[in-house]
């Protein structure tokens, strides 16, 4: 019997895999062929096995746990491969396995999917695997109107479902030839940033995202746009929102590190620029940050002096304020 347990938010910190399993074929698709990927984005996966006695009445070697953080599937299932070939869970023998992962998006129709190897069942033991999964939830939506032809679009960013703060945070698209990325091709009307209109076609979109400085690209593969339709692109971080808010007006910076990274520095605080996550200035009070535990400095005066602030967490979905 599949053992699913409830989805719940796991903080994380990268897509990176944070696990000895290998992932391949990690592949984000929608129902009507536009492929979605990713470059240096904060997407993760995180996977663990342990193993514990199974016990005498217990049949199935195999449990898996599944977390997903923030606003990103309605459904999940799995699929036990031995060399590419399912296996029936219930009474697998021991041995090394693959672990096919498939999510259903809560979105547009489509499916989030990889392949977790290196999965291990030993005899008279149960291996229970930990499955964590935070990626953004994209949306594309087409409605009809009149564009003398042309194709309408409109791209948008959301910190998180629910978030009503649009203007920090924007998605730049830009519009390439199907299978060539070399150079870009103009639209035929530009109405702003975001929004503008070009000639129907199936393109490579690519929405980029800068965050702090801090460049983020996301592709849409295989984009079918039909002529006189208006296509909303949305990208959902599903991750948390971090200000500071501790009154002091010479804070003119924070820059966020790894937690624990102030145990370990000894002398006065200062800068650690080779393992900086990333950094903020402070007269924006709401930057769009991945869900994690940080070490936070605060910066004094362009830098006169430093403080940390330790163990702060970001949850997607909500503001973190640092004091």
């Amino acid at each position: 019997m599949k053992k699913l347990f409830s989805i719940i938010l796991l903080l994380l910190t990268g897509i990176t895999f944070l696990q000895s399993q290998p992932v391949s074929e990690y592949t984000y698709k929608f129902d009507n062929g536009i492929t979605v990927k990713t470059e240096r984005c904060w997407n993760q996966v995180w996977i663990q096995q342990s193993y514990a006695p199974i016990t005498a009445n217990d049949k199935t070697p195999l449990s898996v746990n599944i977390r997903v953080l923030g606003n990103l599937i309605s459904g999940s299932s799995f699929k036990l491969l031995d060399k590419g070939k399912e296996v029936k869970m219930q009474g697998a023998a021991p041995g090394t396995y693959d672990l096919k992962m498939i999510f259903k998006l809560s979105g547009n129709p489509g499916t989030l999917s990889f392949i977790a190897g290196n999965i291990i069942i030993k005899p008279k033991t149960e291996t229970s695997v930990s499955v964590t999964v935070y990626d953004y939830l994209i949306n594309v939506s087409a409605t009809k109107g009149s564009f003398k032809g042309l194709s309408s679009f409109d791209s948008k960013i959301l910190h998180y479902k629910g978030n009503t703060d649009l203007n920090a945070t924007k998605g730049i698209p830009a519009f390439y030839a199907k299978g060539k990325h070399d150079k870009p091709i103009a639209p035929d009307e530009i109405t702003g940033e975001t929004v503008g209109k070009i000639k129907s076609g199936t393109y490579d979109v690519l929405i980029t995202i800068v965050i702090s400085g801090q460049k983020q690209k996301v592709w849409f593969e295989n984009f079918l746009m039909k002529p006189d339709e208006n296509y909303k692109i949305s990208v959902n971080l599903n991750g948390g929102v971090i200000g500071y808010a501790g009154g002091d007006r010479d804070v003119k910076m924070i820059h966020l590190y790894p937690a624990g990274t102030a145990a370990k520095q000894t002398g006065k605080p200062t800068p650690i620029k080779n393992i900086e996550i990333i950094s903020y200035d402070t007269q924006t009070s709401t930057n769009a940050c991945s869900p994690g535990t940080y070490d936070i400095l605060l910066n004094y005066r362009a830098g006169s002096r430093f403080e940390w602030r330790k163990n702060i967490a970001v949850n997607t979905g909500s503001k973190t304020e640092v004091k």
